[in-house]
């Protein structure tokens, strides 16, 4: 039922294409309450204008503004103010659609890192045996954002959680995207890190582009000797050996800190027997 400027609640929501639910509960709010009432049916009725303020109303909803941003913005009326929170909503979408961009390349990251790994794994299953092939490889020179800290009586055996999730925090905090797997460098001679004995520690993330943050350098660009661990961490120091033996016995000797790149980490899947850890010693020819 229309009668000249006055319109039911129906009407409202056919015209306007906003439901009735949703009307009422503009009017339980306060915030566009019908403003017309006919003495003679009790039946309550939008104003034209009350039309207008309620397609405003669907376009900010539409734009993301909450039902308070709304409420201001009708009481200040004015395109000047409007303007303005246009401007902050876009700001902020424009966070968001950043923050969105970074979880998916992250994420991307991550299933390349654990497509890696299933394929190890697969191809050590149906030979029976661990990849543990060790050979000279060209370690390509990638940016890597780090933290350095002394460990008392530290042994690598225990993966310290701690000083994981500092550097996956100090990344997201910074806003860098990541791109590949943690790399721990031990800053003491070769097997010390398995001897409980004081240990500077190194725990890097691959980053994707140089940043201003002081902890921030260069890895690779060098020839070292590598191989692959998979399985449980805690006898990794056999593989260490195993490395040093066939750099004695093969020509080279080692030229630089010993690094280990977790492709699947105890932080990825809680399963030893699927931890992949790639170890990196640095060398030269003897």
């Amino acid at each position: 039922m229309r009668r000249g400027d006055k319109y039911l609640i129906g009407e409202v929501e056919k015209i306007c294409n906003v439901p009735k639910k949703t009307l009422r509960y503009y009017d339980s709010i306060g915030l566009v309450v019908p403003e017309l009432r006919d003495e003679g049916n009790n039946y309550r009725y939008y104003s034209k204008n009350q039309m207008v303020t309620i397609c405003i109303i669907r376009r900010l909803r539409m734009l993301g503004f909450s039902i308070e941003e709304i409420r201001e913005i009708l009481n200040d009326n004015k395109a000047e103010t409007l303007k303005k929170n246009i401007e902050r909503k876009l700001m902020e979408m424009s966070k968001q659609i950043n923050d969105l961009e970074k979880k998916y390349y992250d994420t991307c990251v991550f299933l390349e890192r654990l497509k890696k790994g299933s394929d190890m794994i697969s191809y050590c299953d149906k030979d029976n045996s661990f990849n543990t092939d060790i050979h000279i490889e060209e370690i390509p020179e990638v940016d890597l954002v780090f933290t350095k800290k002394l460990m008392k009586n530290y042994s690598n055996e225990e993966v310290s959680l701690e000083r994981w999730v500092e550097i996956i925090n100090l990344c997201n905090d910074l806003q860098l995207k990541s791109k590949g797997s943690i790399i721990v460098t031990y800053h003491s001679k070769p097997l010390e890190q398995f001897l409980y004995k004081d240990s500077l520690v190194e725990f890097g993330m691959c980053i994707e582009s140089p940043t201003k943050y002081e902890n921030c350098r260069k890895f690779g660009g060098f020839t070292a000797v590598t191989t692959t661990h998979i399985g449980n961490y805690s006898n990794i120091v056999n593989t260490h050996i195993k490395m040093i033996q066939w750099i004695n016995k093969n020509g080279y000797k080692i030229a630089g800190n010993i690094s280990e790149e977790f492709i699947i980490s105890p932080l990825d899947v809680n399963n030893v027997d699927e931890h992949i850890t790639k170890v990196i010693i640095p060398v030269t020819k003897a």
